[in-house]
């Protein structure tokens, strides 16, 4: 009997361990955490939502000098390619000057500004930006203060950016509704060059559509870097 117990249960295991072996083979380009916004938890940890909190941490104290480096963006001084501002606080005008510096920098390719007090009058700042630029590759606005329509505006305008690769706008104080997320899936698809996405989906659809045109972009990318395309 003892035999048999052992033998069921060795089944039993062996069967866990490869469903949770293909579960966890499964990569999704956007970053989303089921245990916060749905009130589902996941059978498996949050590997993503882990990833972006190792990359921003929020409590860090950032020592840049805001001013300086605002002066810096102005000038185009070709030794900075990545600027950090998070977790600084800043007023509107203060971010408004970062942006408008952007519009003809050339030299800057990533530009983090996570927990920085970015609001919705701050967002056609950079809409203009992201249409000007054609040197910045990577944009992070995490856990600031921008509603959900803005959230939509900022990506309709990535319609004629093909320079953008990594855009991550999670985590914000105000909640996406569905209308915004299905919006911003369908403004999605009108970008060609955006590889890495992240924001809170609570819609599912939306989230499986916004996966499968970031994994086309990603195919995209490496057509082209093959000279296939």
């Amino acid at each position: 009997v003892r035999d048999i117990i052992l033998s069921i249960s060795s089944g039993i295991n062996a069967e866990y361990g490869g469903a949770s072996s293909l579960l966890g083979s499964v990569d999704i380009t956007s970053c989303s955490r089921p245990g916060l916004e749905t009130g589902l938890k996941s059978p498996l940890a949050d590997i993503r939502a882990a990833k972006v909190e190792q990359e921003v941490d929020m409590t860090e104290v950032n020592e840049i000098e805001v001013e300086e480096t605002v002066a810096q963006i102005k000038n185009n001084d070709s030794s900075l390619t990545t600027c950090c501002f998070n977790n600084v606080q800043m007023d509107t005008e203060m971010v408004d000057s970062i942006t408008s510096a952007m519009v003809r920098n050339t030299s800057v390719t990533k530009l983090e500004m996570c927990n920085c007090g970015v609001v919705d009058a701050n967002i056609e700042g950079f809409i203009t930006m992201l249409r000007s630029n054609k040197t910045l590759t990577s944009l992070s606005l995490e856990t600031n203060k921008i509603a959900g329509k803005f959230l939509v505006e900022l990506i309709k305008c990535l319609d004629t950016n093909e320079t953008i690769k990594e855009l991550r706008i999670a985590n914000q104080y105000y909640s996406t509704g569905v209308g915004d997320e299905m919006a911003i899936a369908k403004a999605l698809d009108k970008n060609s060059s955006l590889c890495k996405f992240s924001l809170n989906w609570k819609n599912g659809g939306s989230r499986n559509t916004a996966d499968r045109i970031i994994m086309r972009n990603n195919d995209l990318a490496r057509k082209k870097r093959r000279g296939l395309a």
